[in-house]
């Protein structure tokens, strides 16, 4: 917008220098003409037609002096355009037809120079608002950046901690039960050797009851042990464990599941998913397996499968690992389907409890 205001700022300057007097066809023609071209030379952008343009002005100008006086806002977008080269040579009409010293002369000079000022200005102008625009868009972009970064970090240090949680769970499970529960354990024996030989029928009740009383504080810390075992054992680790530890043949793996995944679904898929690289192992030809947990609004599904050709064995169909799968992901009510047409494939799926 700065640019036509401009253009049409010293169309106005050279307009007021033109030589009304004189008026006839043919000046209209040039007048009409020189608008034509200052509206081309700003609404063309490309290299080529603001040399054509420019040219052909200066050309009407050495052989029509009143043109010169147009050739300020002809030359603006060529100015503007950086054809520098041009503008030089626009400026000998006017050394030509205006080299003498007069005000009017001096008039049309001065409307050459506030025209290449105005689209220097406009030049650095513009030059300014691209190197804005390029750093607001670097800044916003690398804000972006950061704050993906910051994402990313903040999921990997809950991470750490979930895995540092269920680490700390696991060994105070570990403690309680070679500690406190062989305690009980030795207390318990001890107990019932106590009532073994005990003569006094007094006091056998007492021992007894103590002896109950050990034994259901076992139940309980025994009960406790497992619970804290079972939330301690993360499903992607496990997974990413039974995937490290395959080198039957090349396997690719990806989980995404949350982390309140219920414990009896966890060793559901973890007992399934090793009993089929076990198979793999043992009937399959493949050079390629993939093993794929998602977890979806509704229910979780695993995928296991691999480009073997020969497949299992028909007498194998049957066998207690698949048929222990079957009844793993029946007791959950999910559903199991095993195919070997195109190799060894396993699609699970379990619903989510209610």
């Amino acid at each position: 917008m700065r640019t036509y205001i401009e253009t049409l700022v010293i169309f106005i300057l050279c307009f007021c220098l033109f030589p009304f007097q004189d008026l006839k066809a043919s000046t209209l023609v040039f007048l009409m003409l020189a608008i034509s071209l200052s509206c081309f030379s700003i609404s063309f952008q490309k290299k080529i037609p603001q040399i054509i343009i420019g040219s052909f002005a200066i050309g009407i100008a050495f052989f029509n002096p009143l043109f010169v006086v147009f050739l300020p806002a002809i030359l603006y977008a060529v100015f503007f355009r950086k054809h520098y080269v041009i503008c030089g040579i626009g400026m000998i009409p006017a050394l030509i037809y205006h080299h003498t010293i007069s005000t009017h002369n001096a008039m049309i000079y001065l409307t050459y120079g506030i025209s290449f000022y105005l689209a220097y200005r406009n030049q650095i102008q513009k030059h300014l608002e691209t190197t804005i625009k390029a750093l607001r868009d670097n800044s916003v972009e690398q804000e972006m950046q950061l704050r993906h970064k910051n994402e990313q970090l903040i999921i990997s240090q809950n991470e750490n901690i979930y895995v540092a949680t269920l680490s700390e769970r696991n060994r105070i499970a570990r403690e309680i039960h070679d500690n406190v529960g062989h305690m009980l354990s030795r207390s318990i024996l001890q107990v019932g050797a106590l009532l073994a030989i005990c003569k006094d029928a007094a006091l056998k009740p007492h021992l007894e009851s103590l002896k109950d009383t050990l034994n259901e504080a076992m139940n309980n810390i025994r009960n406790s042990v497992h619970d804290l075992h079972d939330e301690s054992v993360d499903l992607k680790s496990a997974l990413q464990n039974l995937i490290d530890n395959f080198t039957f043949c090349s396997i690719s793996f990806e989980c995404d599941t949350s982390r309140h995944v219920p414990k009896d679904v966890k060793y559901c898929i973890i007992a399934i998913v090793k009993e089929a690289l076990n198979n793999i192992i043992k009937h399959s030809n493949a050079t390629e397996v993939t093993v794929t947990m998602r977890e979806h609004p509704g229910f979780y599904q695993l995928l296991v499968e691999d480009n073997g050709t020969n497949g299992l064995h028909k007498n194998d169909s049957d066998g207690i690992g698949l048929t222990n799968m079957k009844e793993r992901a029946s007791a959950l009510h999910g559903n199991l389907h095993i195919t070997t047409d195109h190799g060894f494939r396993i699609f699970l799926s379990i619903p989510k409890q209610q």
